[in-house]
């Protein structure tokens, strides 16, 4: 687990076989997120995350494609109402460019 940006997070996942245990992981840690309750004074604070995926090397060649892919699918997921899973998918790029 790295922190990766100001609110983001990268967490790389070595020995995960397929696209389904990898979305897998991410949901299980998205509801142990939302389910998770701090004690601050005067009650209670809850947040929600939300999650982009991408597989190296099935989604993309090169570890930093992969890493970028996740990212456009992590926007995805907050453009889609946020405290949701979204795994990145080809149409998702319009850049031709490479990373």
């Amino acid at each position: 687990v790295i922190r990766y940006g100001g609110e983001e997070f990268l967490i790389i996942l070595q020995n995960v076989t397929d696209k389904e245990e990898s979305m897998k992981v991410a949901e299980k840690i998205r509801m142990e997120v939302e389910q998770l309750k701090i004690s601050v004074p005067g009650g209670f604070l809850k947040k929600t995350i939300s999650i982009g995926v991408a597989d190296f090397p099935d989604d993309s060649p090169t570890f930093w494609q992969a890493l970028k892919f996740a990212d456009i699918a992590l926007y995805q997921a907050k453009e889609g109402g946020r405290n949701r899973v979204v795994h990145f998918e080809p149409e998702m790029w319009t850049d031709n460019q490479e990373y």
